[in-house]
């Protein structure tokens, strides 16, 4: 069975990667004069209630003591995340475009604000600067955050506009970026224009594989590593965290003497589990993400002039560990669940019904009664040629099933309009210290580039 010792493994081999030397952040004053390397982390779809869902699964009941996250010692406060828009909840490619252009904007906007003129983001300036630049995601890079800092697009859907925007170099032999790794290599490698070829001939090192990036010497350097996104942390190997490694690793070797860069790595799936409302699932990318932060940290610890900063674009699901009155919250459970809701629900509809209480129990491992078992079996699943449809249905079945034997709640499968955290280390890290805007963030950082 999968447990929340098994989870803990990925922070395990993150840090067993790097140095584990302290964090202290030095002094503004103590700073070295050289512009510090930027590591800006987005943790897509993560309040502060997945925080303490990760820091609760990861503890033992009755422990003296919670057990200890990357997160801990690095809050320096909270952000709102409204859009320029008629509501309070912000999608991710408004969220994506305040944090990288310091401009508010209208949900969907992709670098652009309210009146669809584009913006000079994080990137773009730090490249106009002489720095170096990358991205990590474990969405496909053209997803809304990792676009929303290196294109211009009036809609966050245009994921093949994105990628010819991403894969058409700003200068003679330079793209916008040194390093992109993630998913989306369907967006690239598509009917009407394939772009590897291309990209390779042209000089850019191009890989599909996990198994070739610590092969990759070379940048300019792109991974695309799924068709869409990664599969979830969950269902596969933790994948951030190597990413994250191989970036650093890359970018490092690159840079010449004061030269720094500005590297952008999103955890984009804890936002995906969240609007599934599936817990098991937001919890491990919760872990993925932490091994990420470790690596990062330890970088840090090396490079003192680094500064980094965690927040998130924005909560989703409206998560609660407490449900239906019941003062509890059943982590042990939690990390009994072997799957995320997407495979196992994909898995159910290619057998038949009789046989989903013995494919699901052991996956599960929640003591559902008969009846429970019963309402599943007979969920009424859509008429639709799109087999997703019909995960939703059983979806919708599993979920409030699994939350009443976890006790976790859910008010929503969108976004919220919560705070979310602000954390930071290294220099400059004071100024985004309190209560303040997602575009006060990027402010601080583009005045460092500038």
């Amino acid at each position: 069975m999968k447990s929340r010792t098994l989870v803990a493994l990925a922070i395990a081999a993150a840090i067993s990667t790097a140095s584990c030397a302290t964090t202290e952040a030095p002094s503004e004053a103590a700073a070295d004069t050289t512009p510090p390397n930027i590591i800006f982390m987005i943790g897509d779809g993560m309040g502060f209630e997945y925080i303490s869902a990760y820091r609760y699964a990861m503890s033992e009941l009755g422990a003296d003591k919670l057990a200890s996250t990357p997160f801990d010692d690095l809050l320096v406060g909270a952000a709102t995340t409204y859009p320029d828009d008629d509501t309070w909840v912000t999608d991710s490619a408004s969220s994506a475009t305040a944090l990288a252009t310091g401009i508010k904007s209208y949900n969907g906007a992709i670098g652009m604000d309210a009146n669809k003129h584009p913006q000079q983001t994080l990137m773009e300036l730090a490249r106009q600067n002489g720095w170096l630049t990358g991205a990590v995601s474990t969405s496909q890079v053209t997803h809304a955050t990792p676009a929303s800092f290196f294109t211009h697009h009036p809609s966050r859907n245009m994921y093949h506009q994105i990628a010819d925007s991403m894969a058409t170099p700003i200068a003679d032999g330079q793209w916008s970026f040194d390093v992109m790794l993630g998913g989306g290599y369907a967006h690239f490698n598509r009917d009407d224009k394939n772009w590897l070829p291309e990209l390779e001939a042209q000089g850019m090192t191009i890989v599909t594989e996990f198994e070739e990036l610590p092969e990759v010497q070379q940048l300019p350097a792109m991974g695309l590593f799924a068709p869409i996104g990664l599969p979830h942390a969950i269902d596969d190997e933790p994948r951030l965290a190597s990413m994250t490694e191989h970036a650093l690793r890359l970018l490092t070797e690159q840079q010449t003497e004061g030269q720094p860069f500005a590297l952008m790595i999103e955890g984009s799936q804890i936002d995906w589990c969240g609007h599934a409302n599936d817990i098991a699932c937001a919890v491990h990318e919760m872990a993925d993400f932490a091994a990420a932060i470790e690596v990062v940290k330890a970088y840090q610890a090396e490079h003192p002039n680094t500064l980094l900063v965690i927040t998130a674009d924005h909560s989703t699901g409206g998560l609660t560990l407490g449900q239906g009155g019941e003062y509890a919250w059943y982590s042990e459970r939690v990390m009994g669940i072997q799957n995320s809701l997407a495979f196992l629900t994909e898995r159910l509809l290619e057998m038949p019904r009789a046989q989903w209480r013995e494919y699901l129990q052991p996956r599960l491992n929640l003591d559902f009664s008969d009846e429970d078992w019963q309402q599943l079996i007979e969920a009424e699943l859509p008429d639709s040629e799109r087999a997703r449809d019909q995960q939703y249905a059983l979806g919708a079945v599993l979920v409030p099933l699994i939350s009443k034997h976890t006790r976790t709640g859910w008010t929503t499968t969108g976004h919220t309009a919560v705070d979310v955290p602000v954390l930071a280390v290294g220099p400059y890290a004071e100024q985004l210290r309190g209560y303040q805007d997602h575009t006060d963030i990027a402010k601080v950082l583009l005045n460092i580039v500038k």
